[in-house]
């Protein structure tokens, strides 16, 4: 609303505006980042489930294995 506002004001309001524009771009990076490391952390969860998974079923397989030769 701001912006709009200072671009209704005319070519005198350009530096206000690359001000908003900087502002908003900080800010966006600001939340990507914070965004990335809780990807980040979802990513390390995901795995370390899927290694547990993997373990399990190994598992099971050399259970059946044993059941199999006996």
């Amino acid at each position: 609303i701001e912006y709009v506002a200072l671009v209704q004001q005319g070519d005198k309001t350009i530096q206000a505006r690359k001000d908003i524009l900087k502002e908003q771009h900080e800010l966006l990076l600001a939340r990507m980042s914070e965004m990335q490391k809780t990807l980040d952390i979802l990513n390390h969860k995901i795995e370390v489930y899927e290694k547990a998974v993997l373990k399990k079923e190994k598992q099971i397989v050399q259970a059946e294995e044993v059941m199999a030769g006996d």
